[in-house]
């Protein structure tokens, strides 16, 4: 008979939002459920800090025996932890889980279909916010920078409507998806590029075009919006070859991960005069902001000051009820996790796409089933 599974949580904050007041009551009282089941079938050790470091992470899990860890991605799970023979699965309170190392025989989940419509909303914020002016003009009133010798005649922040301009989405997952849904009333065009083309979507969508040369995306649109994971293939896909092609004045958008941009050939090409793009970011490599590019960013303003920057801390996912979401995603998962005694008592739980036909009847060889960590603590 299999063990009482350990399960360790890298941060309080999985329970603190259910006493966020912003967090509705049904939410907070789910939260509130699932802890107590958690707490019942498991010896659960909780982070006493929100950010602990790699050392508290790894001698935790040690110290601990951990069989499952609950995290979100200021928690990098390297591969120093993923190692630690004990560990049998990993649940993120994210969608994306490239904070996580894949280490063979270790299951990992994540919290899809949450967040999506919550950072749609924020990426519109952000395309509106830029090509409006909305934080500089408040700015300069906050700063009571307004004067009647102004009036409303400020010829130095006129800024553009987004009718009739070209949108391009890199990316047509989840969150890519609800963007386009958003931008429907609005009369633009809709470029959009990803591995697979969605038909279905194009013929719901009027001025919804697929492109397969992403190039061209690059070279036509107004906005572009990035909103594809972070991976192996992705890191540094935006480099300075595609942003080489944007319009001048175009804006670019990133709500998805910092690491898909090559921040130092962003940089190199504004601080060059080799382009002249405004930027609306909400995501950085690393995170925080490094002080040294933050600074660097600052001089490029300092002498561009028509160029506009509206960098946001990460968080377009902040929405408290998605927030709220999220966390019970992934104690659900870690309950699940801990309660299985066969691969049929997985069938819920939010495995990441790489690991999905693990699920699936005959998909992957018996053999190769069983290298995962979870069987042998079954038997």
């Amino acid at each position: 008979m299999k063990s009482k599974a350990n399960v360790y949580l890298a941060s309080p904050v999985f329970y603190e939002i259910s006493q966020n007041p912003m967090v509705s009551p049904d939410l907070q009282k789910k939260i509130e459920e699932l802890f107590n089941e958690l707490r019942e079938i498991a010896e659960v050790t909780i982070s006493p800090t929100r950010f602990p470091s790699e050392k508290e992470l790894i001698e935790t899990v040690q110290n601990n025996t951990i069989d499952f860890i609950g995290c979100h991605i200021s928690h990098p799970i390297t591969s120093f932890i993923t190692q630690i023979p004990s560990v049998k699965g990993i649940a993120t309170s994210t969608m994306g889980f490239n904070h996580i190392h894949m280490e063979p025989g270790v299951l990992v989940t994540h919290t899809p279909s949450v967040l999506d419509k919550t950072v749609a909303d924020f990426t519109m914020a952000l395309i509106l916010s830029t090509l409006r002016n909305i934080v500089p003009l408040h700015n300069g009133l906050w700063a009571g920078n307004w004067i009647p010798g102004t009036k409303w005649d400020l010829d130095d922040q006129m800024n553009h409507s987004l009718d009739n301009m070209v949108v391009g989405i890199i990316g047509m997952g989840e969150i890519g998806r609800e963007v386009v849904k958003r931008l429907i009333p609005w009369n633009v065009q809709i470029l959009y590029f990803d591995l697979k083309r969605d038909e279905i979507l194009e013929n719901q969508v009027p001025n919804l075009y697929y492109e397969s040369n992403i190039e061209t995306i690059f070279a036509q649109s107004d906005v572009i919006s990035l909103h594809i994971p972070l991976n192996a293939h992705t890191k540094g896909y935006v480099n300075a070859a595609l942003l080489k092609k944007m319009k001048p004045q175009a804006l670019l958008v990133n709500t998805a991960r910092g690491g898909v941009v090559n921040f130092e050939d962003l940089l190199q090409l504004l601080e060059r005069n080799e382009i002249a793009i405004h930027l609306a970011f909400d995501v950085y490599e690393p995170e925080p902001i490094s002080p040294e590019i933050l600074d660097r960013f600052h001089k490029i303003s300092k002498q561009h000051p028509e160029l506009r920057f509206v960098f946001i801390p990460h968080n377009a996912s902040s929405d408290a009820n998605t927030r709220a979401k999220m966390s019970i995603m992934m104690l659900s998962d870690l309950i699940l996790l801990a309660k299985s005694q066969n691969l049929q008592d997985l069938a819920p739980i939010h495995l990441i796409p790489p690991q999905k036909d693990l699920l699936q009847k005959n998909a992957i060889p018996p053999s190769k089933i069983r290298n995962y960590r979870i069987f042998q603590w079954w038997e």
